[in-house]
């Protein structure tokens, strides 16, 4: 008999390859060889007055590692957007077997344009609970604002996917089953932001009741050359003291849906239109969302800054404290024309071709040469190669209005000076692409 969490970490996936549907071109298809990667271009999908769309996503498996990767996504709507150049989920330790069953299901949803197969075949899934996982985001823009460069959390596949997923997949979404739902438990979250960096350790998500909450016993804010440690981190997220009726309209019709085993995207754009769900109302709801953070500690080199901090108020307060925090709202005087001067540097040397970084890619921990694909928004020069064995790069292109690097590395290493940002498309576990400035 299959243990439990071995079947549950397909939920991981489930988000990231909603919006399947809409796909313009597939790089492979149910005929190719069980463990051959996946790559589906261009997918869009209009939901109601939003479009997402991303430009690629490739599901590869690689000695042991299964990875599903999303480049290019986003959300729009009107003036607003949010994006994210790259979102990557790692698995390790799945058989070719689980590989193959969720790559399956994952054509099979492509062309039958439903997520019915897909959540199956995710419920069923066996990766042994003590698998690694990780999930890695960046750069992530809102209406073309940083809001993060770059996001990782770490744990095992048994303490990240929670207890009675695989009830929640095959039940149709009930809400007695969303609310059995155990605790999500990571190791690390980093959230890293120009020269600030957030790290928390043993983070726990857990939804409890209506509330979803977030605890942490220990961490890190590291702001230029400053450091400061907390304790007992907690944040609970609430929701409006009156939900929406659309909103709870809609639940219901996809529930239902769900346990119809009718998760198509077409009935679920329906429900929504019907329900009169929009991305209006929608953010309007989640801005009056009730939030309360709290910190047992705060500390510098030993030196205690607060104790016993409390605070409360709206999501919509909260995201406005944060911002301003992070320097993105409402800087005064040299921060404002600092940090401004900052982004138009960042994007002139984009623009113009300014090649101010340097990527240095190289295999350390293996002797065999290892194929390494990926992209920069700007423009690129191909540096002389290190010593690299004669492992040299195999082809540089321009594919929409990006330079695409194709290459093999060797004992040595390959070097590119660049301008705007590197996106990893197929990068192996075993190579490594360091970036600073020049």
């Amino acid at each position: 008999m299959r243990s439990m969490k071995r079947r549950q970490f397909g939920a991981m996936l489930a988000t990231a390859t909603f919006s399947i549907g809409g796909v313009s071109s597939a790089a492979a298809d149910a005929s190719a060889q069980e463990t051959e990667p996946l790559q589906i271009e261009d997918v869009s999908v209009d939901l109601g007055e939003a479009t997402a769309s991303v430009g690629r996503a490739t599901f590869r498996y690689q000695n042991g590692t299964m990875r599903l990767q999303l480049n290019d996504w986003s959300m729009e709507t009107g003036s607003k957007s949010l994006s994210i150049a790259r979102a990557r989920v790692d698995v390790s330790d799945v058989s070719a077997e689980t590989y193959a069953t969720v790559r399956a299901a994952m054509v099979e949803a492509y062309e039958g344009q439903s997520l019915s197969p897909l959540l199956s075949a995710l419920a069923e899934a066996d990766v042994d609970p003590e698998s690694g996982i990780q999930v890695t985001l960046g750069p992530v823009r809102t209406d073309g604002t940083l809001l993060a460069n770059k996001v990782v959390a770490t744990g095992t596949v048994g303490n990240v996917v929670p207890s009675g997923t695989r009830d929640l997949l095959t039940g149709g979404a009930s809400l007695s089953a969303l609310a059995s739902l155990g605790a999500s438990k990571w190791s690390e979250l980093s959230i890293k932001r120009r020269n600030a960096t957030l790290t928390a350790n043993d983070v726990t998500m857990q939804l409890d009741g209506t509330t979803f909450a977030i605890s942490s016993p220990s961490g890190t804010a590291k702001v230029s050359s400053r450091t400061f440690e907390f304790s007992d981190l907690t944040l609970n997220i609430m929701p409006p003291e009156t939900i929406p009726a659309p909103h709870v309209q809609f639940l219901s019709q996809v529930r239902q849906l769900g346990a119809d085993g009718n998760l198509t995207l077409s009935a679920i754009k329906s429900a929504a239109a019907d329900a009169g769900v929009t991305v209006a109302n929608t953010l309007d709801a989640i801005r009056s969302a009730m939030y309360e953070l709290s910190f047992g500690q705060v500390t510098e080199n030993g030196e205690e800054i607060a104790s016993n901090f409390q605070t409360s108020g709206t999501v919509a307060e909260l995201m406005q404290t944060v911002r301003k925090q992070a320097g993105m709202d409402q800087q005064t005087g040299d921060q404002q024309d600092d940090q401004q001067d900052d982004d138009q540097q960042d994007d002139d040397q984009a623009q113009d071709g300014q090649l101010s970084k340097v990527a240095v890619v190289s295999s350390p921990n293996t002797d065999e040469q290892m194929n390494y694909v990926f992209e920069v928004t700007g423009d690129l020069e191909n540096l002389e190669p290190n010593e690299d064995g004669g492992a040299a790069v195999d082809l540089i292109s321009e594919t929409d209005g990006r330079v695409r690097v194709e290459g093999t590395v060797g004992e040595g290493d390959d070097r590119f000076a660049f301008s705007g940002d590197l996106i990893e498309v197929d990068v192996p576990d075993a190579v490594q692409i360091e970036t600073s400035e020049r």
